[in-house]
């Protein structure tokens, strides 16, 4: 029993894999069901478990066509063996990269001096549940009609926040934070004359390189310039808006240097945001782990930043894109993970210009078809 755990190996498909295995696997051709027959045999009978996330079933559960979805849940309840990332409720539902998350920051926070690939080791023990394909699938189907409105939902906010991240409407990232704070530099979202120019730019850049998939790029841009009137609003009292902006974002003024840039804050408040809503979970001392715990701390934070940074651009911005940078914070629990292919070379390049992202990434690997999957998993 022991030997043979110890030549397990946990596997992560991309969602996409898992699509074209049970659309191989149920095709009509023989021959076209060769290899998925095989990979069948590895995940049923062989040492090699899948590993299955939130995400994974939030692609399922969207996807239009129902034959589609039907054959993938067959798939999966054939498997009597699959790894779930855990969950702190308890519910049987497969976590998410919240729960991931969650666990990376606490290892953090508890090992100040921990390396990341020490907080990985450490999330490692625990962060997956063995279960049945079957009763992995079951949970979801027993919530399904609450889940698919729900997940829909979720899919179209990725693609909102994919293509508002993506845009540089504004044109001031690139510029010094202490131009700004200095009075140099005027902020455009706190002129609300502004407000209309920076919210074509944005809308443009939506129609021109969006998903598709969203219905009115125009009332997406509108939206958000509108959140944005009411925080330059509640600016106009104040003495110094760049200093009043960094407090928002939980940053602190010794934390600029006299080079940091706009966009280095931007990523910087993003990630004390997604932290505060971690530490709704965790109730931690907020001075310490802010001060404590940084994205370059944590495993998921490395992948994340590498992927902003070296990811080949898309004309189109996928809101998919969004949770494959979820899947691919897997890498440095599984022993192979399967990305799609803009990530694979992400991955790839940042690995020979991030020291760190190499410390924690185990194999990460692409794969155009299920027969490139086998002979991939063939090779230890």
């Amino acid at each position: 029993m022991t030997s043979s755990l110890k030549r397990t190996r946990f596997v992560a498909l991309d969602s996409s894999h898992l699509v074209n295995l049970a659309r191989e696997l149920y095709a009509p051709d023989a021959a076209t069901r060769t290899a998925a027959v095989a990979l069948m045999e590895m995940l049923t009978t062989g040492n090699d478990i899948l590993v299955l996330s939130f995400h994974h079933f939030q692609e399922l559960l969207v996807h239009g066509n129902a034959r589609v979805v039907a054959e993938q849940i067959r798939v999966l309840e054939a498997l009597p063996l699959v790894a779930l990332v855990t969950n702190q409720r308890g519910d049987g539902v497969a976590g998410s990269i919240f729960e991931l998350q969650v666990a990376e920051v606490l290892a953090a926070f508890r090992s100040p001096n921990a390396t990341p690939r020490v907080v990985r080791d450490a999330v490692a023990s625990g962060i997956f549940r063995l279960t049945s394909g079957a009763e992995a699938v079951r949970v979801f189907q027993r919530e399904l009609p609450l889940l698919q409105p729900e997940f829909v939902r979720m899919a179209a906010r990725s693609r909102e926040i994919v293509a508002i991240s993506r845009s540089d409407f504004t044109g001031v990232g690139h510029r010094k934070v202490s131009e700004f704070l200095n009075g140099k530099l005027r902020a455009p979202l706190d002129i609300q004359r502004n407000l209309s120019r920076l919210g074509d730019a944005l809308k443009a850049d939506i129609l021109r390189h969006g998903d598709k998939k969203i219905p009115d790029g125009g009332a997406v841009s509108a939206a958000f310039m509108t959140d944005i009137a009411e925080r330059g609003r509640a600016l106009a009292g104040s003495d110094n808006p760049g200093l009043q902006i960094l407090t928002w974002s939980d940053v602190d003024l010794d934390e600029i240097t006299p080079d940091t840039t706009i966009d280095e804050v931007s990523d910087l408040a993003a990630f004390r945001t997604k932290l505060k809503q971690i530490n709704r979970a965790l109730d931690l001392p907020w001075q310490e782990l802010k001060r404590g715990v940084s994205e370059r701390r944590i495993p998921s934070g490395i992948i994340d930043r590498a992927l902003r940074q070296f990811r080949p651009r898309s004309a189109e911005w996928k809101g998919s894109d969004l949770i494959d940078t979820h899947l691919a914070c897997l890498t440095p629990y599984c022993d192979i993970t399967f990305v799609d292919k803009r990530t694979h070379d992400g991955l790839q390049v940042a690995r020979k210009k991030l020291t760190d992202l190499g410390a924690v990434l185990r194999r990460a690997e692409k794969a155009k078809n299920t027969r490139v999957v086998v002979e991939q998993l063939g090779k230890r």
